[in-house]
């Protein structure tokens, strides 16, 4: 049987170095055909058993784990259906808002988990209670976390069942469906970079398994050889939808070859194949340096959550309903203790007897504690709370205080004592740690090679650091990071497949393993397939993990206009990102912020999406901005940089945008007009005082971005700066954006907020 579980299909060996013996480049075939043959299928996957329906195994047959282990794996799988009933009706009493239960899939998760090393890092999904359970999660722990107090380790902030384990090597349960299968393969990665006896492993189901997410994952990890176990619950349904609405092919298990990945299909309900699978698995993972992909063919028998009720959808009959029961994990492996007198009834009515009170002693002290302080609303948002989180804890803080009454405010830790602490202080904009300003020698030269130098500098201090991206290896469309491969090596400057979403999770598992994730997406334009990843992964990371997990991570992207780039390779997308707590955005005016700021932003322990605007990339700066220092330097995130003094009128822009602001400045210059031009230079957190103060000494504003005008953080700044200097304003506060259209290839000249339209601006602002 042992033997039996170890025959994986084998991965193409020319395929893991990059180059194929066949036809083509492209693929592995060694022969024509004078006829057209098309494949529909592959062989066949048999199901990997050792245990069948009435606990027998085969004679002979030794378990792979001892008889006490045998009895915890068990016991683990009662407590975990004991506690899954238990807080089914705690949510039916309305005591809890939402249950997830693991019914007839405990062996797909205790037996995977015990076949694991504590080391190895476990992505889970959110039916993987018996894996949480094997790591030492406890009843407290479990009740906590489902009533959202401030015993959570995530502070409350998670929908119940998103358990979360650091210490254990464990990330925070996944809600949004696939999410975790990139992310895996980037520890994996830094696993296989390390020789670790490691590796990285993602639970997912059958419905998540169509996720473009979980089809990048696949790939990335085969590509990069990534120690990583890809482990799929396949339970015959997500939510309603059944397996023959899910797929069209064999599975999960047969998508494994195509990617040239070991793959192997075991019967979830028996303990011992799951453990004997697992175990193989890990081990090809390890000496091999190879992704797996396990199919645990199990059967849901509880509703998908509390929100519905599978009798309106299962195609399955009550009585094939109660046999799939009856040959569940727990009836099977009950049968077989019994079998080896390891179990009787008396144990089994005490064991469950034991996990009930324990989990209603849990529950019960659970609901005594208080929710978090008010301020964990707005912590691990940021590493440090920026000026803007600051304010708004305060502004909360007080306002919940002063109308008590319209809230639980008994239910809140500290909302009964006084006012905690708030300095003024901490609400002032600019960053909180600023480096020393950059010294030594200078050379002229263009941004392209400034990103270069920082990128070579980066890499050269930190060994863990990896840059990957589309052609990054070849240097890069724009010859960002030429040379780089040749320097560091292809293990840490690596060309990526051509999946933005994969890009994006891959850096996420980087991360998690102690890695400075430097990743590029071509063109900003191509940034969306990643906005999921960006959005609802980094940016939340650690909020949702209470400061935990992902955080050195770089995003860079060129962006905005070119001169020929139409909508295409035309956009500036930061307003979109901005609208997201957790990201830092920056965008560079010129050659000397361009490495002092990437240099700040790979050393930031938060994510940061830096906008590179392409159209500088070879710009010949004639002024001190060209002049960049030799050495390492960080520039503050954070901070503005008045470019220009002036007293009349206020201009605010960033990136390539401030070259037309400045031209603008000096045309209105020779009217008469006075102009103070900053530059913004980090989108969030934005430097609000520094506007503030100018627009104060000038009673005017302008904000000037080549994204569209509706919705742009030009927005964003006027609101804010009417808020402050409303009694200082001697004219509306004016935009000069992008049109709300698409970006025009032919009227491009008359799409930008040019020189000309920034002048008329200036002049009509003055003489309001």
């Amino acid at each position: 049987a042992p033997e039996a579980a170890g025959r994986f299909c084998r991965r193409n060996a020319a395929s893991s170095t990059g180059g194929r013996g066949g036809l083509f480049r492209g693929a592995d075939s060694a022969s024509f055909s004078a006829e057209p043959q098309f494949h529909e299928a592959g062989p066949e996957f048999p199901v990997f058993r050792v245990l069948d329906e009435r606990g027998r195994l085969p004679d002979g047959f030794e378990l792979p784990f001892s008889r006490e282990e045998a009895v915890r794996m068990y016991e683990l799988m009662v407590r975990s259906a004991v506690y899954d009933q238990f807080l089914l009706t705690m949510q039916r009493q309305g005591r809890i808002s939402f249950y997830c239960a693991n019914f007839g899939e405990e062996a797909a998760s205790v037996g995977s988990a015990a076949a694991l090393k504590m080391e190895d890092m476990v992505w889970p999904q959110y039916r993987e209670l018996g894996m949480f359970l094997w790591r030492g999660l406890t009843a407290q722990q479990i009740c906590d976390q489902n009533i959202g107090n401030e015993g959570d380790s995530s502070k409350g902030r998670n929908l119940q069942v998103h358990y979360c384990m650091l210490d254990k090597n464990v990330q925070t349960v996944h809600a949004i469906l696939g999410t975790q299968m990139p992310q895996a393969p980037g520890a994996g990665y830094a696993y296989k970079l390390e020789k670790a006896d490691r590796v990285s492993v993602a639970y997912v189901g059958d419905g998540a398994a169509s996720e473009g997410d979980a089809l990048t994952a696949l790939n990335f990890a085969s590509v990069y050889g990534s120690q990583t176990l890809f482990i799929c619950r396949n339970n015959g349904y997500s939510i309603s939808t059944g397996v023959e609405d899910q797929y069209g092919g064999d599975g999960i298990a047969a998508r494994g070859p195509a990617f040239g990945i070991p793959s192997i299909r075991v019967d979830g309900n028996d303990l011992v194949a799951v453990y004997i699978a697992t175990r193989d698995a890990r081990r090809i993972a390890v000496e091999r340096g190879t992704p797996v992909l396990l199919e645990m063919m199990t059967y849901r028998v509880s509703d998908h959550t509390t929100s519905d009720d599978s009798k309106l959808y299962r195609r399955e009959s009550a009585e094939q309903f109660e046999e799939w029961k009856a040959k569940g994990p727990i009836p099977r492996w009950r049968k077989y203790l019994d079998s080896q007198a390891l179990w009787d009834d008396s144990k089994d009515a005490l064991l469950r007897e034991q996990a009930l009170q324990d989990i209603m002693a849990a529950f019960k002290a659970g609901e005594a504690k208080k929710k978090p302080p008010i301020k964990d609303c707005f912590t691990d948002t940021y590493t440090e709370l920026p000026w803007h989180l600051e304010e708004q804890w305060q502004e909360c803080e007080r306002h919940v205080r002063e109308f008590s009454g319209d809230y639980s405010i008994g239910r809140f830790r500290g909302l009964d004592g006084p006012l905690p602490p708030m300095d003024a202080a901490r609400a002032a904009s600019g960053p909180r740690r600023r480096p020393p300003p950059p010294t030594g020698p200078t050379e002229r030269t263009t941004m392209v090679a400034a990103i270069n130098d920082a990128l070579g500098i980066a890499l050269e201090r930190n060994p863990r650091a990896v840059l990957f991206g589309e052609d990054v290896g070849f240097g890069g469309v724009f010859r960002c990071s030429v040379g780089l491969r040749d320097k560091f090596g292809a293990d840490r400057v690596m060309n990526a497949p051509v999946a933005e979403q994969a890009i994006a999770g891959f850096a996420v598992g980087l991360s998690c393993a102690g890695y400075s994730a430097i990743a590029e997406m071509q063109f900003a334009d191509y940034i969306f397939p990643a906005f999921d990843q960006i959005v609802n992964e980094i940016a939340k990371y650690r909020y949702r993990n209470a400061a935990g997990g992902a955080g050195n991570i770089v995003i860079r992207s060129p962006c905005s206009a070119v001169g020929h780039g139409s909508m295409y390779h035309s956009q500036s997308p930061e307003s979109y990102f901005a609208h997201c707590p957790g990201l830092k955005i920056v965008i560079p005016r010129g050659p000397r912020q361009a490495k002092g700021l990437l240099l700040a932003a790979i050393a930031d322990p938060d994510p940061v999406l830096f906008f590179e605007p392409k159209v500088l990339y070879r710009y010949i700066f004639e002024s001190s901005e060209g002049d960049v220092p030799t050495g390492y330097y960080e520039l503050p995130i954070g901070q503005a940089e008045v470019v220009r003094e002036g007293t009349d009128v206020t201009l605010v822009g960033w990136g390539s945008q401030v070259m037309r602001l400045e031209a603008a400045a000096e045309r209105a210059a020779k009217e008469g007009i006075s102009c103070e031009v900053i530059d913004l230079q980090t989108i969030i957190p934005w430097d609000v005082d520094t506007v503030e103060a100018s627009v104060k000494k000038t009673g005017r504003l302008i904000v000037s971005h080549e994204a569209p005008v509706t919705n742009g953080f030009g927005a964003e700044i006027g609101q804010k700066i009417q808020e402050r200097c409303f009694l200082h304003l001697e004219a509306p506060i004016m935009r000069v954006c992008g049109w709300d259209t698409h970006f025009p290839y032919a009227f491009e000249e008359v799409y930008l907020p040019s020189v000309a339209r920034v002048f008329a601006a200036i002049k009509k602002s003055a003489a309001f």
